[in-house]
């Protein structure tokens, strides 16, 4: 198993100013200050001149403190570019197989179908995931057992076969946070919310290195990749987007749930 700490850990960045415009900027982490079992969490540093607040995206390669690196912006959205990206290009078939198993097979199956041969399956939906993800720190709260579960659920989709198998320093069961992250998903991306959709992901930039080199649609090498936000999305959900994406993951959570307890009871 690969050892972990906060220079192993990968990051998605929360932006606290303006975010950088797509092209090659500067990135300095400077300290951290949101540390989760074993490392990961938040690290504050600049961004193409701003200052970013980071977390753990890519568990499989390091960044240092104090260090400036070259920087390559990708925007998402539903119809992105990822070519720059570290992840971007790694078939549907290329992702380490999930095992969700939270004691309802009905929903468990479906799940696992989603992510390791369904739509889940895709580069672009599992960076959509990782942005939703992100969003749902308590960054107030630190260390505590649902942030390492989201830490240990952003690791888990973004864990391609390549990188061996994920790691999960905390002991928490990510599960959860996955079947959460595989809802709002399907519950977004389908034509009456595609326009909801493509706004919350608009304030997510992946900040990837420009020092990468690729094998086998992998990204290697460079610092860890990472998801900048801007500031008019903050961890702890807030704010009208907020409100509807609440109101149709909790709709879609309703009647996904009633489907599999009447598949169940079909079964019986």
């Amino acid at each position: 198993m690969k050892s972990k700490s906060l220079l192993r850990a990968g990051f998605a960045t929360v932006f606290t100013a303006l975010t950088a415009t797509a092209g090659t900027v500067q990135l300095t982490p400077v300290t951290y200050n949101f540390q989760l079992a074993g490392g990961g969490g938040g690290a504050t540093g600049t961004l193409n001149g701003s200052t970013v607040e980071s977390f753990c995206d890519d568990f499989a390669n390091s960044i240092s403190l104090s260090t400036t690196y070259n920087a390559d912006v990708t925007t998402l959205s539903t119809s992105v570019n990822l070519d720059e990206t570290r992840f971007g290009e790694v078939a549907s078939n290329g992702w380490t197989a999930m095992a969700i198993s939270d004691g309802n097979a009905t929903l468990d199956s479906q799940d696992n179908s989603f992510f390791n041969t369904g739509s889940g399956s895709s580069a672009l939906a599992r960076y959509e995931m990782a942005a939703y993800l992100v969003s749902l720190y308590n960054v107030s709260a630190g260390g505590s057992t649902s942030n390492n579960q989201i830490q240990e659920a952003i690791w888990s989709i973004m864990d391609p076969k390549a990188e061996g198998a994920v790691i999960n320093p905390s002991g928490t069961n990510p599960d959860s946070y996955l079947e959460q992250a595989a809802s709002w998903y399907a519950s977004m991306n389908t034509s009456g919310n595609l326009g909801s959709l493509n706004s919350f992901l608009s304030q997510f930039e992946v900040v990837s290195s420009a020092n990468m080199t690729f094998s086998n649609g992998l990204g290697s090498g460079g610092f860890q990749e990472q998801i900048v936000m801007n500031p008019a999305v903050t961890p702890e959900p807030r704010g009208a987007v907020w409100i509807l994406l609440a109101l149709v993951l909790g709709g879609f959570l309703v009647t996904r749930r009633t489907r599999a307890g009447a598949a169940s009871a079909g079964n019986l």
